[in-house]
């Protein structure tokens, strides 16, 4: 066999190689990739959920505020009394 015909099958043989391998790792991250969006999702999931409920309970909590805004502060010992700081 010529040196020159041995280099271009020996070129050959490494591109389709490579090629192989490459197709090889494009599955596995790809099944790694929706793994990983799956997870993600997830997250997101649980984090909207957080966030709808703190949602809820601020706007309850700003309704209280507008509905007893109009009435005197409570002298409830119970009830933790708040400073204010004053406006300059």
């Amino acid at each position: 066999m010529d040196a020159g015909l041995a280099v271009v099958f020996a070129a050959v043989v490494a591109a389709l190689g490579g090629i192989a391998v490459a197709i090889i790792q494009m599955r596995n991250l790809a099944e790694e990739n929706r793994t990983d969006h799956a997870i993600v999702q997830k997250r997101l999931d649980t984090v909207i959920d957080m966030v709808g409920k703190t949602s809820a309970k601020l706007t309850s909590h700003l309704d209280w505020h507008i509905n007893t805004s109009t009435k005197e502060p409570s002298k409830d010992p119970k009830v933790k009394q708040v400073a204010t700081r004053k406006k300059k």
